[in-house]
This record gives structure tokens, sequence and C-alpha cells, in this order.
């Protein structure tokens, strides 16, 4: 008599559960990755699944792979025991009757081979970060509170005319997290003119910010599993914004910087745009900072922008931003890190770098 079909499958799974042989003890000590996985297939997989899922994960660098027969309580799960170079991770996964590797937090198919590994690979850091609240920049809270006192210190020395790659140079010495500059971003500061504005008094975090602009620079917080926190400085570009030049005050602008709200009677007639801005500087009470990048790139010249304003009485503030409308300018109240006041002059738009809230 002909033994029906399902019995003799599932006589067969269960030779081949107990036929599955773990690495080779030199395996083992070659692997990379410490993952001990643990297949359990359903009943009904397909024919020959298993033999396909163990020579794939065989080839996948793990420290241990086994394949059985699934009993009624098994779920995908992971489950990381011991600590640095002993930590080794137990993976649990359904192989189902679709001929898919269901993992936690994804499912795969014998073809997705390089999806796979990267899952495999992003395991240690994932487990890693279970019941860790990240927020600006990846960084937990402890992290960003550390980094933004390191970088409050204001800046002792005149920068005005100074080129960036000096200025983030002398900054960079008084810092204790390293500050990270590849070759490309070495040869684009090299390469940057000299800054006009002056940074001293302002905090290191927020000049450091500046200096990079003229560069089109920004400096970006990473910390990899297992290594310290580091300051890389990046490319800026809106897809990944960077440490702002600057932050929103935690007040409303009138209690932040009540002097910008003065009523006061103002005319401007015959002057340009930075001479403008240098008589109303010191009413305003905060540095008028350019943002040098916008400056180059929009071809703004201050001094050559001839702005007017009839006689009339008007904010402080609203004066200086009429003049900056002239130049297609517009200021921004932010703060530095040390919650000193200024006032940053950028671009109109979407382009323009918004000022973060430190949270």
């Amino acid at each position: 008599m002909t033994e029906p079909r399902n019995n003799f499958y599932q006589r067969l799974s269960a030779f081949i559960c107990s036929s599955i042989l773990f690495f080779s003890a030199n395996a083992v000590a070659r692997a990379a990755l410490p993952i001990d996985i643990e297949v359990a297939a359903e009943s009904g997989a397909p024919f020959g699944a298993m033999q396909d899922w163990g020579k794939l994960l065989n080839g996948m660098d793990l420290y241990r792979v086994r394949l059985r027969g699934a009993n009624g309580g098994d779920e995908p799960s992971v489950k990381a025991t011991g600590e640095g170079e002993s930590q080794r991770f137990k993976l649990v996964g359904l192989l189902n009757r679709r001929d898919q590797l269901v993992l936690p937090g994804g499912t795969f198919a014998v073809t997705d081979r390089a999806r796979l590994q990267a899952y495999f690979e992003s395991l240690p850091e994932k487990s890693a970060e279970q019941g860790v609240e990240r927020g600006i920049f990846g960084l937990t809270k402890q992290q960003f509170e550390g980094l933004y006192e390191e970088l409050s210190p204001p800046v002792t020395i005149s920068t005005k005319g100074m080129k960036p790659a000096a200025i983030v140079t002398a900054l960079k010495a008084g810092l204790s997290t390293p500050l990270v500059i590849d070759a490309a971003a070495q040869a684009a500061l090299n390469a940057a003119p000299p800054l006009n504005g002056e940074l001293k008094g302002l905090s290191t975090g927020t000049a450091l910010a500046i200096a990079l602009r003229p560069a089109t620079l920004t400096i970006f917080p990473e910390q990899k599993l297992g290594q310290p926190l580091t300051l890389r400085v990046i490319p800026a570009s809106r897809e990944r914004r960077g440490w702002p030049a600057g932050w929103k005050p935690a007040k409303a602008d009138r209690e932040t910087v009540p002097g910008m709200y003065r009523f006061t009677n103002i005319e401007i007639s015959g002057y340009t745009l930075a001479e403008a801005l240098e008589a109303l500087g010191p009413a305003m009470g905060v540095p008028l900072l350019f943002d040098e990048r916008v400056l180059a790139v929009r071809k703004i010249d201050p001094a050559k922008v001839d702005v007017e304003l009839k006689h009339g009485k008007r904010y402080i503030r609203r004066a200086v931003d009429q003049v900056l409308s002239k130049g297609r300018l517009v200021g921004d109240l932010r703060v530095d890190e040390a919650e000193k006041p200024f006032y940053w002059i950028t671009q109109f738009g979407p382009d323009s770098l918004p000022a973060a809230a430190a949270k």
C-alpha cells in the first residue's frame, strides 16, 4: 500500500531536521556575526525548503545555524546573552508554508540574500537600541545635553577676516569630542574665503556652524555601535540638517530681546544696506550676522544694495527687516548654546536653514 504523501513528507522533514548539523569549529571561529539562529519549519513548508535555507544561512557568516520542525509554541524572537566580545544573539525564525523565513521585524524569501544579510548585520545594533529613547541627531537625551554643554563656552578670539579653516582649527582644539574632517571637507574649508562676520563672544557650537557655512559644510553628531560620539563635518543639504547656526529662543522674541521692539522715528535715505545695518545694529541690542554662504551664492553685496525708508514711527526690528528685504534677505532671531541672542540674516524661501529647537 502506498504511504500517504503527507505522512511521507512529515517523516522526511523529521529526518532532515534530525540530520541538520551545526557549524564546524573552524567556521564558528571565523564567524563575524555573533548570531545563533534556529529556524523552525512549519508543517506543510515546501519540499526541499529546509535544504535551501540551510545552504543559504550556512553561507552568511553566522555563529551557529540549526533547522528543525516547528513546535506549537514557536514564534519569531531574539534574545541577547553576555556582554562585550562574549555577547551572543539567540534568534528564532519560522519557515512558513510559502517558503518565507519570518524573523522579528522582517519576512524574507530565499532570494532576499542581500536584505537578509543586512538584517543580520544590523541585529546587534538594533538589540542594543531596544528601550533607548533618541531625539535630535539620533542622540539620547544625556548625550545631547552633554554635547550642548560642551559647545556652550564662548569664542575668545576675533574671527573677523579669518579663513574658516583657521577658525575651525582653533575651535576644534577646545573640544573633548573628536571633530572629524575628511580630505574632501578639508579641501572645501581651505578654499572658502575669509569670514567677514565677528564670532567672538558667541558659543563654540554656533560659531563652528557659521564658520562652516561658506564651505557648504555642517557638523553632524554621530555615534556608531561600540564607538564614542563623534562630530563629523559633512556637506550641508536640505536632506540632512547638521548642527544649526543658532537655536529657537525658549521665550517669545519680545521677551528675549525687548529692545528690538522699541517704537521710534526712523528715516533712511542715501544709505547702502551695509551702512543702514551698521546704524541700526546698536539699537537692535544684538549682533547682526550674515549667512555668508547665502551672500556668495546669490551674489548679494550689502555694500552695493541701496536702501531707503520713508520717515515714520516703527519698531527697530521692523526697520531692519524692511531694509533687509531690499536685498532679498530676511532676519531670524536665534540664540547660541549659552542662550546669547543674535540676529541671523539669511535668505527667503524653503532653502533657508531654520533654527532648531534645543530638546
